[in-house]
């Protein structure tokens, strides 16, 4: 009788406990912190190889599939090349779209949108969703006003990050078979654009 009654009163605890259990392990299984290569063309034509990082919190449906994810912080290494201006690394809550480079004054430049609505809710709903970053002469990223010359520039980096991961090299091809399914505002730098927010 004692063992039955001490089992009634444990049930509860070892729900709970094992609950719990399930909670903690599919929230940490919901992080996700990506790492890959990556082909870029630069408007000039050349062609480089940047490292690039993605971490966040992957977002699921109702049978805990992986329907997208929610950035916390990307990032963008470019190498050192001859005759470029190494810039440190960029790091930033926004998914990049366009990078080029400048030869004539030396400057990198990244142009990063959001992808979910609390980000730009954050930003202050700006009327153009894009942030540009500078980099001159290998100094610290700065924001700057958008460029008018980057409006209609065509994305030249990967936008469409699965939260399963990407694989060693992204090449150019991958993305270019990616670009017709993407969002409008991770093709191209647009000033017109609409919101579901």
């Amino acid at each position: 009788m004692k063992t039955a009654a001490a089992t009634i009163t444990l049930a509860p605890v070892l729900r709970l406990t094992l609950l719990c259990a399930v909670v903690l392990t599919m929230v940490g299984c919901s992080r996700m912190s990506e790492r890959w290569k990556e082909e870029v063309r630069l408007s000039d034509g050349r062609m480089i190889v940047v490292k690039r990082t993605a971490k966040g919190t992957i977002t699921r449906d109702m049978v805990m599939r992986a329907t997208g994810w929610k950035p916390k912080e990307t990032t963008l290494r470019i190498p050192e090349v001859d005759g470029f201006a190494n810039p440190p690394v960029w790091r930033s809550g926004l998914i990049p779209v366009v990078m080029d480079y400048d030869p004539a004054s030396s400057t990198w430049s990244v142009v990063a949108t959001y992808m979910w609505c609390s980000t730009w809710y954050d930003m202050g709903r700006p009327t153009v969703p894009y942030v540009q970053y500078i980099s001159v002469g290998g100094d610290a990223w700065r924001v700057v006003p958008l460029q008018p010359g980057l409006i209609d520039r065509r994305a030249n980096l990967l936008t469409h990050i699965r939260p399963t991961g990407e694989s060693g090299l992204i090449r150019e091809e991958y993305k270019e078979m990616l670009w017709p399914t993407s969002s409008d505002q991770f093709k191209s730098i647009s000033t017109t654009w609409k919101t579901n927010c």
